[in-house]
């Protein structure tokens, strides 16, 4: 299954905002600060409570594959990109290839 150019445009848009927000400063403290106090209460849960170390296993798990969207988002904004730029170059004429080349080095 092939992505059209809109399909494209809006993963390229997604990934850019992704990217952002993994660079921001405040994303960065709030993942931190929450697998931090996820660490904490995991330390301080006593040995018998099971369901507590059980719960707090699954929240550092979600923090883990919240983060990992934004990755994968991406990420696949790259492939998409990536994609583009080989059929663009694959598309090109020969003449403009060899103008290109000498050009841009």
């Amino acid at each position: 299954m092939t992505m059209n150019n809109i399909e494209q445009r809006n993963a390229i848009v997604r990934a850019q905002e992704a990217e952002r927000i993994l660079e921001s400063e405040v994303f960065k403290l709030a993942i931190q600060t929450l697998r931090t106090s996820v660490m904490e209460q995991w330390k301080n849960c006593p040995i018998r409570d099971k369901e507590g170390q059980l719960l707090l296993l699954q929240l550092a798990k979600v923090t883990d594959k919240f983060e990992g969207i934004f990755v994968g988002l991406v990420e696949q904004g790259k492939m998409v990109q990536h994609k583009i730029d080989l059929d663009d170059a694959r598309n090109e004429t020969q003449p403009r290839r060899f103008m290109r080349k000498v050009f841009n080095g």
